[in-house]
């Protein structure tokens, strides 16, 4: 059989072919110019997405510190409209107007909504507000002043016949005063042979006799224990130091200069030393406290940074301080130079019971050892509302509102025993946390994922179980508000002495201010 001749058909298809060729080289290259141009532009984006949250942290830096409140008027109109809402209901916990009960925790006085106010009559006046002064616990000291004609005659030729007195309040100024310590050395002319004293009769102890017996004996009184015998200062000045270093957060430099003013030089190297053995003595002191305070059903916790310089010139290293508060106990104060499970599990070896701190992951492994029964604070939740505020005000004070009945109810069972609390505030708390639930249920699918709302939802949805276990034990608070005010006054003293020269400073710090917190 002859084959038909396949030339111009063989040259179609290879032209057909290479036409193929090309597109796809073509198109290979326009998806590698493509992958290119993605690339560039995630990495723009990256950028842009890191030069954002640098900005919304400078942003939140810059922001002047406020209280995070809201007016409780609006909270309550609030509350008020989404319980019509959803046709229910709250328990009023005592016979009051609930308007009249604060619902912040932030501040009481500016979150109670007041009632109506009565204009049937006139208000009465409130006053300048100046606070009336007590001064009945005042040492006096009284000054006499007579007419210069008195004076001059010395009082002689007038007879006094009347006085009026008014008060001022006056300011001595503190000042360092030098204690003498003078031994007397006594001779017992007392103390001799029975025929001695025979003859002398009832001679007085620190009589003179005219002839003292051949074997009296001298007495001197002993010197007082020290705590600190090689150092100069008095356990009162130690103290001083402490408490205006460590409460009134004055640096050992202007102490120095408040003493210079006082007319006595203290250097800060002088303060320095007193503090050292001041330390030694009295951290076996706060050991105990903390060893004791373990003993404890309940603890709070919280932790932030603190600054301490680094070996290298002008770098600084990050060090941790826990904070530990045991229920009318201790406050007890721990540095760390690690903020993780391992140095949290170190430094509650040995304790057992409920933990009330934050959502921080460091306390997971020791929830999994059994060590602990975490309890969540609803002060955090409270926050990551008020930061969506801005962006999302009318479902984030429906939340805030329902979150301030619970701080509500937490005031009105404060002074029970804690039998009778725990059964009142589970009992006033638990329709507000099942409200608290469904506004979650229905809010949770139409709120933006990237949104700090959603944020807020999310927090709260993770620590749920956590967050309700105040309601197991009455002496378990609703938030660790504690704590971070006993943290404050660190924040507040890094702002004035920068940082810690050496880890040594800042275990000082913690021995100092475990001591007077827990006074």
């Amino acid at each position: 059989m002859n084959d038909q001749p396949s030339g111009p058909r063989t040259e179609r298809r290879e032209a057909e072919l290479s036409a193929l060729r090309r597109e796809v080289d073509r198109l290979l290259a326009d998806n590698e110019s493509l992958r290119a141009m993605l690339v560039e532009q995630q990495r723009l984006l990256d950028a842009t997405e890191a030069d954002l949250a640098r900005y919304r942290a400078l942003w939140e830096q810059s922001r002047p510190h406020q209280p995070e409140r809201v007016a409780g008027v609006e909270q309550q109109l609030v509350l008020e409209g989404l319980l019509e809402a959803l046709a229910t209901s709250l328990p009023v916990a005592n016979d009051a107007d609930p308007a009249e009960s604060p619902a912040d925790p932030a501040s009481a006085d500016s979150s109670a909504a007041p009632p109506p106010p009565d204009k049937s009559h006139k208000p009465a006046h409130k006053g300048h507000g100046r606070r009336p002064l007590d001064i009945t616990d005042l040492p006096v000291e009284t000054i006499f002043l007579d007419p210069p004609e008195v004076t001059a005659a010395g009082g002689i030729g007038y007879t006094l016949v009347g006085a009026e007195q008014s008060d001022r309040i006056a300011f001595s100024p503190a000042r360092y005063t030098r204690l003498r310590l003078v031994q007397r050395t006594f001779r017992n002319d007392i103390i001799g042979s029975a025929e001695h004293i025979g003859a002398q009769g009832d001679t007085p102890p620190c009589a003179s006799p005219a002839a003292p017996p051949p074997d009296a004996v001298l007495v001197t009184a002993p010197v007082p224990d020290a705590v600190w015998p090689r150092v100069m200062a008095d356990p009162s000045a130690i103290a001083h130091a402490i408490v205006s270093k460590y409460d009134d957060l004055l640096p050992l430099h202007r102490q120095e200069g408040i003493s210079r003013r006082d007319g006595f030089t203290l250097s800060r190297s002088t303060l320095c030393g007193w503090l050292d053995p001041a330390e030694k003595v009295l951290g076996p002191i706060v050991d105990a406290m903390f060893h004791d305070a373990k003993k404890a059903p309940n603890l709070a916790v919280d932790a932030t940074g603190a600054a301490v310089r680094g070996p290298k010139k002008g770098a600084c290293e990050s060090w941790h301080v826990f904070v530990f508060i045991a229920a009318k106990a201790h406050i007890i104060f721990r540095h760390s130079r690690v903020h993780d499970s391992a140095a949290l599990a170190s430094l509650l070896q040995g304790y057992r019971g409920y933990l009330l701190a934050d959502a921080a992951s460091i306390y997971s492994p020791l929830v999994t050892a059994g060590w602990i029964v975490l309890v969540c604070c609803w002060a955090h939740v409270r926050r990551y509302f008020f930061k969506a505020l801005e962006s999302d005000r009318p479902r984030s004070l429906e939340a805030i509102a329902i979150i301030g009945r619970l701080f509500d109810v937490e005031r009105q069972c404060r002074e029970l025993p804690d039998e009778q609390k725990t059964a009142r505030r589970a009992e006033l708390a638990t329709p507000i946390l099942k409200l608290f639930d469904d506004w979650l249920d229905r809010q949770r699918a139409h709120v933006d994922p990237r949104s700090p709302l959603h944020a807020a939802i999310t927090y709260a949805d993770n620590q749920r179980a956590e967050l309700r276990r105040f309601l197991e034990d009455g002496r378990l608070r609703i938030d660790n508000n504690v704590c971070e005010g006993q943290l404050r006054n660190l924040v507040l003293g890094l702002n004035n002495w920068q940082r810690f020269e050496t880890a040594n400073g800042l275990r000082w710090y913690t021995v100092f201010r475990s001591l007077v917190a827990s006074a």
